[in-house]
């Protein structure tokens, strides 16, 4: 399979970026994610929803290749360390993200995760080059991001409250694994990055299973097969937009994109959780929201 190179950055790029409009209809499927995870934490362990989202999300991740193999065109792996680092960190952080889920309000914990796209801007230049450079304004709306999350998540924010120190590390771990991403797209298909990535979450979840509890996950109760469906879905559609959006954009713009889920979070919060947001939620929302346009929205 020829090489997947990114397409060049110009002066003639449409007035919508692809990478990042993706990332912000990814982010929406993740923020709905949250709120099935958040619902069924209140039964089951990070573990087991770990183990059950992957088993809904594997058959669901194997069928783009199925129609590849069909065409004649199977897709084989070509960076083995991009792959084993974005399982791995992506593992991490899931179980950073689903264990905050229990104990933090969804526009919290979903507030406390864009400090990930800051490590990005970071570390996407130190790791894979100066072309990764991120533009002036995509420093300016990630600033505008911090700012806005500042303003949403630190009045609530209890001193060294140990749910917020999971999201934080499940929000770094992230950051890791964005950055492979961006290395992935530049070599292997997205079906290919996205179904390693489903599969190999099922022994590691497994594993995870077995040390936290001492045995295998018992069947979930019929009330939660249509929330951990749900999360599956939502894994599957997530990862592939995500995937693709790092393919065609540069990380540090393609990772500032998911600061616009933080206004579906808190509708969600609103409308399945009663959550009455204050003067401080509406502004720093209002924020952000203006940060992951001007990163969505080019000139």
């Amino acid at each position: 399979m020829p090489e997947l190179a990114s397409p060049p950055l110009s002066a003639s790029r449409p007035a919508l970026a692809r990478g990042p409009l993706l990332m912000a209809l990814a982010a929406l499927v993740f923020t709905a994610m949250a709120s099935l995870v958040k619902t069924s934490r209140a039964e089951l362990g990070a573990a087991e929803i770990i183990v059950w989202r992957s088993l809904v999300s594997v058959p669901l991740a194997g069928l783009p290749l199925v129609a590849l193999a069909a065409r004649g065109a199977f897709p084989r792996p070509r960076n083995h360390r991009a792959l084993l680092a974005r399982l791995l960190l992506g593992f991490a952080s899931m179980v950073g993200v689903f264990t905050a889920a229990r104990g933090l309000a969804l526009a919290e914990q979903n507030l406390i995760d864009k400090v990930q796209p800051l490590v990005v801007a970071v570390a996407a230049p130190a790791l894979l080059g100066a072309d990764e450079r991120p533009e002036p304004r995509t420093w300016i709306a990630l600033l505008l991001g911090l700012l806005g999350c500042a303003l949403l998540v630190l009045p609530d924010l209890r001193g060294g409250d140990l749910w917020a120190l999971w999201a934080l590390a499940g929000a770094v771990f992230s950051a890791g694994a964005h950055v492979a991403l961006r290395v992935l797209g530049r070599t292997d298909h997205p079906a290919l990055v996205v179904f390693s990535f489903q599969a190999g979450l099922v022994p590691l979840s497994l594993l995870l299973h077995l040390a936290v509890s001492g045995g295998a996950p018992a069947l979930p109760s019929p009330a939660l097969w249509g929330p951990l469906a749900g999360i599956g879905l939502c894994a599957f559609l997530g990862q592939t937009l995500m995937t693709r959006a790092y393919q065609l954009d540069r990380a540090a713009p393609v990772a500032a994109a998911a600061y616009t889920s933080p206004l579906w979070a808190l509708l969600a919060d609103l409308a399945v959780w009663h959550a009455t947001p204050g003067w401080t939620t509406l502004v720093g929302g209002g924020v952000i929201v203006a940060a992951g346009m001007l990163v969505v929205w080019r000139r």
